[in-house]
């Protein structure tokens, strides 16, 4: 059998520059994954981890987190994932049990208590991990007998057991799957818990098939808004989520899923009418149920929910490499439509629980397990689920024994008797009650002594103190006696009540008379997914938005009302208007009068070549196209000036223009495509076909680069019949929504601009014409090296766009003699989550100073430009043309705030794939510039290009080759020599001469 590791280095070898990990924006290549994960490998086998042995990781979900993972398995050993939020005494449990010797912490999260790491056992960081390695050999290879992971579940006892998961058990869950159709154009969201079987699938489901693992952060998981927003920002095609995460953001907005190819639910009771909802507003979504227990390696069964919706849904057919039986009690098969216990076997069988041979012995039979799981097949081989044949439950997507709870009780002193129910609310989810007896304690007291003994999903949403438990005639206790916990308070009751604690019983499910000001959200009954509810109740009801960060370090009601006085308002919805006309968006603004003043220029035109890997039919392409311009209202707008200003009206119709050509030499193909737009008549979105290449030209005003990439991926969607939402707000209503904003940063860009050299300011070449002309080149570096930009990022705790922009500035700095400048550079001017999906044109220029002191080192000019950038992020309400106005311009000059223009186009525009058709884009240069200097990286999926495009009346080819290649060399400088100094002579004046001046021939 291929081992994992072995699978892995494939796609590696494969896919090098590919992308591995996503997150927050920073991305890993397989390359880069497995450097790093290789260092991890020669780290453990330098601390002594031998062949087989179990590693500790404790982290949070992370790219750190991952590449530990990831090296843990080259190293040829199994891990172990640990919640480092979790009780100490549950992971000193947990440490204990599984034997570890090396606990490693990933991240810059909660450590665990040192009292969770008892001896022998020690406690590292993955630094120091990667610190022991030598840079020598990784060790050789696992074969197939070393356990993959060992993950701990809840024990009736009060002792978490610990799943031993052998390799292939993993490649059968996510190599040849076919229910998942994992592919290398992927993009899987990781959104489990590193501690809960599904990140299995998550994890080895993109690296094991040369995918894209995007990773979701906590708050981004539980807020059902920022999770919307994070599948449209990261195009996720492939996402799993448990029943109650799934119902919650059904809830908030079934068409989220409209983008994804693939959507798993399950991990308990899937609501058919969620899952209607869902089908309804995503009719090219495939959505599965899906079913099984930690000890068969994640799914046993899938079933494909299709309309209309089955109630209950059933749980599926058996994956790959598994066998179904069901049995009586005694293990012997049943006949199909009779109910009995489900028994699996097949290669994702777990090989028993970890150091329990008497419980494995139990459950595990001649290679089957026994699940516990009442169901009936019927005649086409599908389960459907009846419940279970002992008590435990599953609660978020964990599989809960009761009974861990009332033990864990049973350990208090205050307590005499104890017992934990699991009952299902209103909206259909498990959870646990628990009921206790006691010398006299409340229930707040117990509630924090179990936050010392329990993880978070196995607290009791509800702590009921009794006299006496009530008892049946067999002495048990009698569920049906007991008292039923109030139902959740009303989230707008008596108007005395003020608002928060009202908000905080509706989440909890307590009354407003439970709470005092002291009262710890955690304490009475709260967890992650409860406080999430919470703070969408405080958006919608309060108006006031807080963050995870803010809640968890203010916790009681006291200190959060505290912080909500200061809390930022809310971001409201953007309204939707009425009326096919609306003011222009402010970018647009500008981009009308530079058309107005040059009518016949291509400088703002957007062309592109869209290479496909697979035939297309003309006739679809051109219905996909006419679908594209009435789904997306900027492709049939119209621009005007009236007495308000310039103005944009949407027509009913308008017909794109699609010619076909024979194909042939490529430019002979393009020859005439790319000409000038007017305006006023739309749509300004014109194709070519020619055998197997696309050519698309779109106007600036109209499009961004988001834009391009929403457009071309539905273009192959629409081709392939996979169907998409519309977009959430339409254009006309953004452009109000950001015409509306457009003066709020406008005094602080003024602010941060003063004293700072406008355009003109940087040596020519050639003497500045009275007007600009039209004609630009290009000079090209196919391939940059792309880790070393990433290299030098990390070294200075940056991005890679700053590093490049340093590095532009030095150069910039040197060559024209300068102490100080202003680089132009793209924001994406898509502020508000429900833009993701809108063609429109957003993006806003942000000038950016770059001011440097007496003896300054290239360091600290990253360091300097670093926190410039995060300024600008969070300052692109401004219009460019009011603040060019105000900051005036030399006459002649292009652009009045700046000579140089800096971007990097890392939005993933080069790569496509929809059904069976994948594609690959090419941006094409118009030959028309848009400033003097624009320098252009492009992070394409399997190399990183630099460009440099300059205007030809004022440089020469010599001098555009001297200044790109001292940029890169500027790079190598920033990683070999951060101490160097950015200015290397005596500066001259800050305004230089527009004299004869030849980069080109410079030392």
């Amino acid at each position: 059998m291929v081992t994992i590791a072995e699978r892995f280095r494939t796609q590696a070898a494969r896919h090098p520059d590919r992308i591995a990990l996503a997150e927050d924006g920073a991305v890993r290549s397989y390359a880069e994954l497995l450097a790093d994960a290789e260092a991890f490998a020669g780290g453990l086998a330098r601390a002594g981890v031998r062949e087989g042995e179990l590693v500790g990781i404790a982290g949070e979900r992370s790219a750190a987190f991952v590449t530990a993972v990831v090296g843990t398995v080259l190293a040829g050993a199994g891990y172990v994932p640990l919640n480092p939020a979790y009780p100490a005494s549950r992971l000193g449990r947990i440490v204990t049990k599984a034997g570890l010797r090396l606990v490693v912490r990933t991240g810059d999260g909660p450590a665990p208590d040192t009292a969770a790491v008892p001896a022998p056992a020690r406690l590292v960081t993955a630094a120091e991990v990667r610190n022991e390695s030598d840079g020598g050999a990784t060790p050789a290879v696992p074969d197939e007998n070393v356990p993959a992971y060992v993950m701990f579940t809840s024990g009736s006892t009060g002792e978490p057991k610990g799943v031993v998961v052998g390799q292939a058990g993993v490649i059968r869950l996510v190599c040849g799957a076919r229910y998942a159709g994992f592919r290398a154009q992927d993009r899987i969201a990781h959104g489990a818990a590193p501690e809960f079987d599904a990140a299995t699938l998550e994890i080895w489901g993109a690296l094991l098939n040369g995918a894209a693992l995007h990773i979701a952060g906590p708050e981004t998981m539980a807020r059902p808004a920022l999770y919307g927003a994070f599948l449209r920002r990261e195009r996720i095609t492939f996402a799993w989520l448990t029943a109650p995460l799934f119902h919650r953001m059904t809830d908030h907005d079934p068409g989220m899923f409209a983008g994804l190819r693939t959507l798993i639910t399950g991990g308990d009771v899937v609501s058919p009418r969620h899952a209607s909802r869902v089908l309804g507003h995503c009719p090219g979504l495939d959505l599965y149920n899906g079913y099984g227990p930690t000890e068969n390696t994640t799914f046993t069964t899938v079933h494909r929910v299709t309309r209309p919706v089955p109630e209950p849904i059933p749980i599926g057919a058996a994956i790959e490499g598994t066998a179904l039986f069901v049995c009586d009690d005694r293990g012997d098969p049943v006949p199909d439509g009779v109910e009995g216990e489900l028994w699996v076997g097949g290669t994702g069988v777990a090989r028993g629980y970890l150091n329990d041979p008497a419980l494995t012995a139990a459950r595990f039979r001649d290679g089957r397990y026994r699940t516990g799981d009442r169901v009936t097949r019927d005649t086409a081989g599908v389960l459907h689920f009846h419940g279970r044949a002992d008590q435990q439950v599953k609660i978020a997507g964990n599989l809960v024994e009761p009974a861990e709870v009332t033990a864990a009780l049973r350990t208090l002193p205050q307590v005499r008797r104890a017992h934990t129910t699991a009952r299902r609310d209103a909206a259909g989810e498990a959870q646990l009650t628990a009921y206790a007896v006691t010398d006299g304690t409340g229930a707040a007291p117990l509630r924090s002594a179990l936050a010392r003994l329990l993880p978070g999903y196995l607290r009791p949403a509800h702590l009921l103190i009794l006299d006496e438990l009530p008892l049946g005639p067999s002495g048990k206790v009698d569920n049906a006696r007991l008292p039923v916990p109030a139902e959740a308070a009303e989230e707008t009751p008596d108007e005395g009540v003020p608002a928060l604690p009202r908000l905080w019983a509706a989440a909890l499910g307590c009354r407003t008379e439970d709470l005092t000001p002291d009262s710890d959200f955690f304490d009475v009954g709260g967890d992650s997914l409860k406080l999430a509810r919470l703070l969408d109740l405080i958006d919608r009801r309060m108006g006031r938005s807080l963050r995870f960060a803010d809640a968890y370090a203010a916790s009681t009601l006291r200190g959060m009302a505290r912080r909500l006085a200061d809390a930022p308002a809310a971001v409201p919805a953007i309204p939707a208007g009425t009326g096919p006309t609306g003011p222009a968006h402010p970018s647009q603004r500008g981009l009308y009068t530079l058309w107005q003043a040059g009518p016949a220029s291509l400088a703002y035109n957007i062309p592109v070549r869209i290479d496909f890997d697979g035939p297309v039919d003309p006739e679809r392409l051109r219905a996909a196209l006419r679908t594209l311009v009435h789904r997306h209202d900027a492709l049939r707008t119209r621009l005007f000036v009236d007495a308000t200003g310039l103005r944009q009206q949407v027509l009913d119709e308008a017909e794109p223009e699609c010619e076909t050509v024979p194909p042939g030499d490529p430019a002979t193909e393009l020859a005439g495509f790319v000409r000038p737009f007017d305006p006023a008549v739309p749509p300004l979105l014109r194709a070519r076909l020619a055998g197997p290449r696309l050519y698309l030209d779109l106007h600036h005003l109209i499009a961004d680069g988001v834009s391009v990439r929403v457009l071309v991926q539905q273009l192959l969607e629409l081709h392939e019949g996979v169907a998409a939402a519309r977009p959430a707000v339409r254009w006309l209503d953004a452009a109000a929504w950001c015409a509306e904003r457009a003066t709020r940063d406008h005094n602080h860009w003024l602010g941060r601009l003063d004293g700072m050299p406008g355009a003109g300011t940087f040596v020519t070449d050639l003497p500045r014409p009275p007007r600009p002309g039209d004609t630009g080149a290009r000079e090209r570096r196919d391939p940059v090296a792309a880790s070393l930009l990433t290299r030098v990022a990390r070294s200075h705790r940056t991005t890679p766009f700053v590093v490049l922009l340093a590095a532009y500035a030095t150069t910039l700095l040197r060559t024209g003699g300068l102490t100080g400048l202003v680089i132009g550079v793209p924001m994406h001017g898509r502020s508000h989550p429900d833009l993701a999906d809108t063609v429109g044109m957003f993006v806003t220029t942000v000038p950016i100073p770059v001011r440097t002191t007496p003896g300054m080192r290239l360091a600290e000019l990253v360091a300097g430009l670093d926190a410039e950038h995060r300024r600008a992020l969070d300052r692109q309400h401004f219009a460019f043309d009011d603040l060019a106005a105000a900051r005036g311009g030399r006459p002649g000059t292009r652009n009045p705030l700046f000579d140089a223009f800096l971007a990097l186009q890392n939005m993933d525009i080069y790569a496509f794939a929809a059904g069976n058709l994948s594609a690959r884009l090419e941006l094409l240069p118009t030959g028309s510039p848009r400033f003097d200097l624009n320098l252009q990286a492009h992070d394409r999926p399997d190399r990183l290009v630099v460009d440099l495009e300059y205007a030809t009346d004022l440089y020469a080819p010599d001098s555009a080759t001297h200044l790109l290649d001292a940029v890169l060399a500027a790079v190598e400088e920033l990683d070999t020599a951060p101490d160097g100094p950015v200015l290397r002579s005596a500066a001259a004046p800050d305004h230089a001469d527009e004299a004869d001046f030849d980069f080109g021939a410079m030392q």
